[in-house]
This record gives structure tokens, sequence and C-alpha cells, in this order.
């Protein structure tokens, strides 16, 4: 039984001493990349990381595998061990990121029920492009208020074009002045004034 402690002892002291390498390994292959319009990315960490939480899981399943089985072999152990512990890892990450996107998820639900009383307070009655819809320099609504407050809005305009992908193509440029104070029940017109950011096409 001493023997595969120590043998066990041995391996994990190589397999902790193997972290040295990878750290650098890992500050050389997972950096920032990246230039010119590109975003840059920095994944550095990730793969020390990665090991790290692998040796930690390996060393606690070998160290419980040594202390059922001592006369199994150590290396057989930690063969097993390395196995199982990189499923554990995979299967950690798959329900990690589940979780996440459910905790995210109910976030948002909740984060839309919180605005749902909000939903009508602003009812929109028309709107328009002025002078035209082929050269427009204001966007005027016609809004009814259900609810006292002060009113500020502000509105984008996007273009998709065959493929997919969209653009803004103009934003209004209201400034902080330009709210006001409504009451409830309140029927006004409201412009806004519009900056071009791309010709549409």
């Amino acid at each position: 039984m001493k023997s595969t402690w120590r043998k066990h002892l041995i391996i994990c002291l190589f397999l902790g001493l193997l972290a040295v390498p990878i750290y650098f390994l890992d500050l050389a292959f997972a950096g920032g990349s990246g230039g010119g319009n590109w975003i840059t990315l920095d994944f550095r960490g990730l793969i020390f990381w990665t090991y790290i939480t692998l040796l930690a899981i390996h060393v606690a399943l070998s160290s419980i595998a040594v202390l059922s089985f001592p006369k199994s072999g150590a290396l057989r152990i930690h063969f097993a061990s390395m196995v199982l512990s990189v499923i554990l890892l995979v299967a950690g990450f798959v329900v990690y990121g589940k979780l996440r996107r459910v905790i995210i998820s109910n976030q948002q639900q909740t984060l839309m029920e919180s605005r749902r009383p909000l939903a009508n307070v602003i009812e929109l009655k028309e709107w328009w492009y002025f002078p035209d819809d082929i050269y427009p320099t204001e966007i005027r609504v016609n809004v009814v208020v259900h609810e006292s407050g002060r009113f500020a809005r502000n509105v984008t305009g996007e273009q998709t074009d065959p493929s997919g992908s969209s653009r803004n193509v103009f934003e209004s440029t209201n400034g902080p002045e330009t709210q006001r104070q409504v009451g409830n029940g309140e029927a006004f017109t409201y412009a806004f004034p519009l900056k071009i950011l791309h010709a549409v096409h």
C-alpha cells in the first residue's frame, strides 16, 4: 500500500509541475489576437485554468481510488481517473452553460414582467416622416400618455439587406432640453429631429 501511495504522490507531483509549462504555453497561444477592424480577443488563462480544474478533479478522484482500491496499481488508477475527470469536466461545462442560459432567461423574463405594467403608459396613435419619406428630416408622432411624468424618447432607423445583416441608417438627435412634463390622458404631437447615418438604397 505504501508503494502505491508513493507512486500516486509522484504522479500527482509530476502533474502539478506540468502546470508550469502549461502556464507559459497558455500565455503564448491564448493571448490577445486580432488587429485592424477585428475585435481583439484575449483568452489568457483559459488553457491554464482548465488544466488546473482538471488536475484538481483528477487528484481528488485518484486519491479516493487509491484509498478504496490500493491493490489496483497507481498507473491503472490514474489512467481511469483521468478519463473520468475529463468526462466530469466536460459535463460540468455543459451543465454550467445550461444553468447560465436558464439564469439569463429568468432574468430577462423578470425584467419583462417588471416592465409589463409600463407597456401601455405611452400609446402611439400615428407616426410619419417629415417632410416626406424620401428625404426625411424628422419623424413626428401622435401619442397619448396614460400616466403623468416626464416624456423622453429617441428613435433609430435600421436597414436589413438581403443577406440578413443590418445597420442603423438614422437616429434622432433629441437632447435633454426636448423632454417635457406630461399629464395623465394628455395627447400631443412630438417631433424627432433625424441625423442620417447612411443613405438608404
